[in-house]
């Protein structure tokens, strides 16, 4: 038993070097994904012609991230919907119900069709803000017009309600039955030896909390955890957003430029961090008449943040500056002013 130690040792070290590797491989890649997920719990809908009727629409928040400013608007579809922002903020690992109300016009075609809608929200990671453009559809079914009015108010315009889970005391009976399995039969193994049912047992124990885990979605929160705790790992750790100030270094190397260069930052109204940048690029035009800045809000000009890299796969990643002679882009604000004397400083 003593001899295999060293050996079992190595293996446990090569495992986690490679379980090391997949990390740094996965969490760059967690960093900038989708955060919520979005589901009807009714389809499809029956609407009659000339009325209202609502759909439920769950969303989860499967990320340790604050999600904010989740709005629904209708892409395509027979009925119409009241568009508009539903949540302000929607904590972690949080669950809510909208009642999100449908109508059809008086002279909507009868028959079944698809309704699609877009949902936009925003979430930040350290100084990165990020945008996320989601669609989901809607089986509907308008029918006749009622020839007997409904009594009873219409819905309500957009209504969240929290969700109500009903599975709260297994998700504590189950991982104590398995935490109990687990002691007994580490007690059986020292009290009766390694036998191959003792191991199998384990190992049955092992593989039932692991799919009880994936059921309820852990894998997705601890990669989201990882995410966060190394940011790190990808750039983007947590800077306090203080006001910058140009140091005396930075403001030589600005003031001896010598060639016309043009910024563009992109910015929005939920982004945390793009006030710092928007500071710090002002001082610089300020100190030097050939370098200029605009200013563009990704919300109003969507277009333009496409055309040079600031939506990628659907996702805004801001803030960001970009040089237009070079196309190289900042994205961020850590170490914001010694990245930003390097991209002025580099040649067309």
């Amino acid at each position: 038993m003593m001899r295999s130690c060293p050996r079992l040792s190595r293996r446990l070290r090569a495992i986690a070097s490679v379980l090391a590797l997949l990390g740094m491989v996965a969490i760059p890649l967690a960093a900038q994904n989708p955060i919520l997920e979005f589901s009807f719990e009714s389809d499809p809908v029956t609407i009659p012609q000339a009325s209202i009727r609502s759909a439920s629409l769950r969303v989860e928040n499967i990320s340790v991230h604050e999600a904010d400013n989740i709005e629904i608007a209708l892409l395509s579809g027979p009925i119409e919907v009241t568009a508009g922002e539903l949540i302000d903020v929607l904590g972690a690992f949080s669950d809510v119900l909208l009642n999100v109300p449908l109508s059809a016009d008086a002279d909507a075609r009868i028959g079944e069709a698809l309704a699609q809608f877009e949902l936009t929200y925003t979430y930040c990671i350290g100084d990165l803000c990020f945008q996320i453009v989601e669609e989901v559809s809607l089986g509907i079914d308008v029918v006749a017009a009622l020839t007997v009015p409904i009594d009873g108010p219409l819905p309500d315009p957009i209504v969240a309600k929290p969700v109500v889970d009903d599975g709260n005391a297994w998700r504590i009976v189950v991982p104590l039955g398995l935490g109990l399995l687990l002691a007994l039969a580490l007690i059986a193994s020292r009290w009766i030896g390694r036998r191959w049912w003792v191991t199998l047992l384990l190992v049955g124990v092992l593989a039932v909390g692991l799919g009880y885990g994936i059921s309820l979605k852990q894998d997705q929160q601890a990669q989201s955890i990882g995410a966060v705790l190394c940011t790190s790992c990808v750039g983007i750790e947590e800077t306090p957003h203080r006001d910058p100030e140009l140091s005396d270094d930075g403001q030589q190397r600005v003031m001896a430029l010598t060639e016309r260069i043009e910024l563009l930052l992109f910015s929005a109204p939920w982004c945390h961090a793009c006030p710092y940048a928007k500071e710090l690029v002002r001082q610089v035009t300020e100190l030097n008449s050939l370098i200029t800045n605009q200013v563009i809000d990704v919300d109003e000009d969507r277009d333009a943040a496409d055309r040079n890299g600031i939506i990628q796969s659907g996702r805004t990643i801001v803030p960001a500056i970009l040089r237009v002679d070079t196309g190289e882009v900042l994205f961020g604000i850590e170490d914001l002013e010694e990245r930003l004397m390097t991209l002025l400083e580099e040649s067309p």
